[in-house]
């Protein structure tokens, strides 16, 4: 059956009528499994990659008492830059 546009133009309460239980039930059904199984996908990673597997143990082993060399946790060489010369705060001013 078709409506007819009222001649005021205002939409009024019985224009729409309720969404009955049957469909509101399986519209709440639906968004219950659509979590359920996003959820699910998560967790289950279904056609993701495998993770990776933690690395080996290293060949190394640990530092004994005292020693810092061709250990794991050793001292290790570092090269450092030498600094510029010192610039002066005033010579920043000037500009």
């Amino acid at each position: 059956m078709r409506r007819r546009a009222r001649a005021d133009g205002v939409a009024h309460e019985d224009d729409f009528p309720a969404t009955p239980l049957r469909r509101r039930l399986l519209i709440a059904g639906l968004a219950v499994a659509t979590a359920v199984t996003l959820i699910l996908m998560m967790l289950e990673r279904v056609g993701a990659p495998p993770l990776p597997q933690p690395p080996p143990a290293p060949d190394a082993a640990r530092c004994a008492e005292g020693q810092d060399r061709g250990c794991l946790g050793g001292r290790a060489e570092v090269i450092l830059v030498p600094t510029g010369p010192a610039v002066p705060a005033s010579a920043g001013a000037e500009r």
